[in-house]
């Protein structure tokens, strides 16, 4: 899996260059990173800036086929989509990896279903990616970030993922309530330390064509300072195409 993700990524490297979409303003509306073969179609990392320079909203857009003819590799499948420059100057986060489950993975009969993890990585690549199985560090997997970097309603699962790290999830959320998996966030760590803001859908969800903005539970502080969404979202277009974002960035 990490000799694909990471053959994806220097092929977007090599081959990609970030372009600008200017909209109708003096300001362009979304710069954009290379794009990766995802499916049928393509997912392509952008940021959003405000009239001042400063961000507005960051995430990737799915092509109407990124979902066709998605591999049924077990346990999953990882595409990295590198983010313009602009993005990892002007927030905390270095890389967006996209994780396709097949078959969903624990907790059984909560998230068994076949989803999409989206990380937005704080941490490098080149950490992300040196982290291995749970029993070789199981004591930086369990190592946990102070109270105050996350937020009181997300409690650590079991173990740890390796080439992602220790997953938080928001035990109030629909689904540990008995009711089906739509969509969730999940914040992620490892040695202590903060390292990915996920948004976690479920892939009968995103075939609604859905429009969904929500709120993200917050921490009460940040490790390192910078600019920091407050919302997620995801927005089916005209097209097709679907945009996956984190939104209303504010400096913390």
């Amino acid at each position: 899996m990490k000799t694909l993700l990471l053959s994806i990524l220097a092929a977007s490297l090599l081959f990609g260059c970030a372009s600008t979409d200017t909209g109708s303003g003096a300001q362009p509306s979304r710069i954009f990173g290379p794009s990766v073969p995802m499916g049928n179609g393509t997912a392509k990392s952008w940021i959003s800036l405000d009239a001042q320079g400063n961000p507005s909203s960051l995430g990737f857009t799915l092509s109407k086929t990124a979902f066709d003819n998605l591999p049924a590799t077990l346990p999953g499948t990882d595409y990295m989509l590198a983010l313009p420059n602009e993005a990892t100057a002007k927030t905390p986060y270095q890389h967006i990896m996209v994780n396709w489950n097949p078959q969903g993975h624990e907790p059984d009969k909560i998230y068994t279903v076949p989803h999409f993890d989206f990380h937005f990585y704080i941490q490098p690549m080149a950490e992300v990616m040196a982290i291995p199985p749970y029993p070789q560090a199981a004591a930086k997997f369990d190592n946990v970030p102070a109270a105050k970097f996350l937020h009181a309603d997300f409690a650590k699962g079991p173990g740890g993922v390796p080439g992602m790290g220790a997953h938080w999830s928001d035990v109030t959320s629909p689904e540990f309530k008995g009711q089906p998996f739509t969509e969730t966030f999940i914040y992620g760590s490892y040695d202590g330390k903060v390292t990915f803001w996920e948004q976690m859908v479920a892939l009968s969800y995103l075939k609604t064509s859905p429009t969904l903005d929500k709120a993200i539970k917050l921490p009460a502080s940040y490790e390192k300072p910078g600019y920091y969404p407050t919302r997620y979202s995801i927005k089916t277009n005209t097209d097709g195409s679907q945009d996956i974002a984190l939104d209303g960035f504010t400096l913390r």
